[in-house]
């Protein structure tokens, strides 16, 4: 039976439900002369599609605008579910729910409901609950819409939570797209986006340039993308103060004193586009000219030469290894490995079976360190399973950093093999400092973020120490561990590489 509460909560908005900037000029608290063409092409394409992006600049209404797409699809479509997320509860709470919670108290008409912190709550009374049939009911208790926050040790707990917000009419927002961990955006759009009636919409900076977000800006992703630029906006164009708030010929010409047109901070601060590398990037100068000079490409195993394993050794983390030769000065990094949650016989079991001819096989410093439960250390352990090791002493990251620029200038990787270790590098990043960074100047602390990424980077961290250490040793081998099935080769190859 269908309640008259029941009505009035599914249809009172209904006829905006095709009208987003009628509801959203008529309704909320936008003037019609400040909804302007990107404001317009982005609620339009909520309604339209299921999956819109938005990379942005910094400055152009992207959140002020989510934030009443998020008023206007709860109103309008009940019973629904707007679950909003950022990579940080102050983004949540500041930004996104800020925008809501101003276009929930300025409406022009009541839009019912209990509005807190983090919540929008629309269910309809315990009453009315109790009288539905077990399908609706479920539904009508999901009538809310909810925000939180998505950081690296919540991560999993969410990405979990999430799955479970179906309704008849779901609509998630990704803040900060580029912030946004890999698993929140697989559980949306694998497990949450079932039908048309569910609806996604992802913006932010474009900081990324490897990530979740970068992905689904490409062509033929299936999500409708939609760039702005400080050129797109009435106040650029006019060149003067249209719009309050939104960005214009002032901002623009101050950051051009500051910086090319075609640097990154340029790019991705005032274009909305993709710069050539993670902003905050401890590795990005380095890593752009590995791939501006084609050295990301196709680099063969050469039986002439040994290889040299580095690991970075994890119990509850990662553990990754880099698989390199020496070769005519050249660094080859031929194959990477990474496994989570292993014990350490499975890492030396995929050590043998790949078809290497070993010279030596590097460990971290804290695989000295006697364990408590078993009184000996790592390194022990693995050279009872066979594995020849050799402890290094402890790298320290910063010194450690500086040796890594050094070897990537020298190094190169095959594009296959060595792409999820090659991508961890792209992403180390350093530690923004949310304090004094502003919206043109983004400030970082001298400590790289400890994520994903981390463990390939430490690895590499420790294989430069041994190779800016060694290189001689490394370039001219005494010993060759080759594989049984292997044989010693009579003449070394040169390798013709692709520049």
């Amino acid at each position: 039976m269908v309640t008259k509460e029941q009505r009035l909560l599914a249809s009172k908005w209904v006829d905006y439900q095709s009208d987003p900037k009628g509801f959203i000029t008529s309704c909320l608290d936008v003037k019609p002369e400040y909804f302007w063409p990107k404001m317009e092409e982005i609620v339009n394409s909520v309604r339209d599609n299921q999956f819109t992006i938005v990379p942005a600049c910094h400055d152009v209404s992207k959140t002020f605008t989510a934030g009443r797409v998020a008023v206007w699809f709860k109103s309008c479509f009940n019973p629904s579910t707007v679950v909003t997320t950022a990579p940080s509860d102050n983004l949540v709470k500041n930004q996104l729910w800020r925008e809501i919670h101003t276009a929930y108290s300025g409406a022009k008409l009541k839009l019912g409901g209990n509005m807190t912190t983090l919540m929008w709550d629309c269910k309809p009374s315990k009453h009315i609950l109790e009288s539905l049939n077990s399908e609706d009911k479920a539904q009508w208790e999901k009538n809310f819409a909810i925000g939180f926050s998505t950081s690296p040790d919540t991560v999993s707990e969410y990405a979990t939570r999430i799955q479970g917000f179906h309704n008849l009419w779901v609509l998630v927002i990704l803040d900060e797209g580029c912030g946004i961990c890999p698993a929140i955006w697989k559980s949306v759009v694998e497990s949450l986006i079932i039908n048309k009636r569910c609806k996604v919409l992802a913006l932010g900076n474009p900081t990324d340039p490897i990530g979740m977000f970068y992905k689904a800006c490409q062509p033929n992703s299936g999500w409708n993308v939609i760039n702005i630029s400080v050129e797109d906006t009435p106040n650029f164009k006019e060149g003067k103060e249209i719009i309050p708030g939104v960005a214009g010929r002032d901002y623009y010409d101050r950051m051009l004193k500051t910086y090319s047109r075609d640097s990154n901070t340029f790019k991705i601060r005032v274009l909305g586009q993709f710069g050539s590398y993670l902003e905050g990037a401890v590795y990005g100068n380095e890593i752009e000219q590995v791939i501006k000079q084609g050295r990301l490409c196709n680099v063969p195993y050469d039986p002439s030469y040994p290889v040299y394993t580095f690991s970075d050794l994890g119990i509850d983390d990662p553990t990754a290894i880099w698989f390199m030769q020496y070769i005519g000065k050249e660094l080859r990094w031929i194959d990477y490995y990474e496994a989570n949650n292993e014990p350490l016989a499975h890492y030396w079991k995929v050590v043998q079976n790949k078809p290497y001819a070993y010279a030596k096989h590097y460990f971290p410093f804290d695989a000295g360190s006697r364990s408590l439960q078993t009184g000996i250390t790592t390194a022990e352990q693995a050279r009872r399973l066979g594995w020849k090791v050799e402890v290094q002493p402890r790298v320290d990251v910063l010194p450690g950093i500086e040796f890594v620029r050094a070897v990537l200038n020298q190094s190169w990787f095959d594009s296959e093999k060595c792409t999820p270790g090659f991508e961890a590098l792209q992403a180390y990043r350093w530690q923004k400092n949310e304090r004094l960074s502003t919206e043109e100047h983004p400030v970082y602390h001298e400590e790289p973020i400890h994520d994903w990424s981390s463990h390939a980077a430490d690895a590499m961290r420790y294989a430069s120490y041994v190779i800016q250490l060694h290189k001689e040793s490394l370039y001219k081998p005494r010993t060759f561990d080759f594989p049984r099935e292997h044989k010693k080769p009579m003449v070394a190859r040169n390798l013709i590489y692709a520049r």
